[in-house]
């Protein structure tokens, strides 16, 4: 009788290429994603999961409730990012408490500033138009609203400021651009 001898061959691979088996596992950006890798990146990403499970996993066509959905869970997501860094400033000595509510002012002003330049974009599927992916006004007064009941519901006096803020700025941003639209309508 024969025996059943299998060979085993020694192969070599670097760490590197054992872990990039597993990279489309992690949180990392998709490069067909229309939001370029940067510090709104994670944010948009959490904000798509929370429409995703709202609205299923493909929110076909793009319309206007699925993108106040996004414009919602994308301010619920900052507000919560803001809020969790409130919680680490409160737990920090007394002078981490006024530290933080100045970094947590500049994260929501460089979040609007970037809302209003068109930086943070929509995760539309393909196919694209453009301008298309950049926040509109309806998403943005849906936003500012966020912010507002979300100062009504904190107890913290520097967020509450800092969230009512973040709300008439947004505000400012969206009836500037519906009143542009209107004046470009008219013409």
């Amino acid at each position: 009788m024969g025996t059943n001898r299998s060979e085993h061959k020694s192969i070599n691979l670097s760490s590197t290429a054992v872990l990039s088996l597993f990279g489309n596992l992690s949180d990392f950006p998709n490069p067909d994603d229309s939001n370029p890798p940067g510090p709104w990146g994670p944010v948009i990403r959490r904000a798509a999961d929370r429409v995703r499970s709202v609205l299923g996993p493909s929110p076909e066509p793009w319309n206007a409730r699925s993108r106040a959905t996004f414009a919602q869970a994308l301010a619920q997501e900052v507000i919560d990012r803001a809020s969790l860094m409130q919680d680490v400033a409160d737990a920090l000595p007394q002078l981490g408490q006024s530290q933080g509510i100045i970094i947590i002012g500049g994260f929501l002003s460089r979040f609007i500033d970037d809302c209003g330049t068109g930086r943070i974009k929509h995760p539309l599927p393909p196919p694209r138009h453009p301008g298309d992916e950049k926040l509109a006004s309806p998403e943005l007064l849906v936003m500012a609203a966020q912010f507002e009941q979300s100062a009504a519901a904190t107890d913290n006096e520097g967020l509450r400021r800092e969230f009512n803020k973040a709300s008439e700025n947004l505000l400012e941003i969206g009836v500037g651009r519906l009143q542009s639209a209107a004046s470009t309508a008219a013409v």
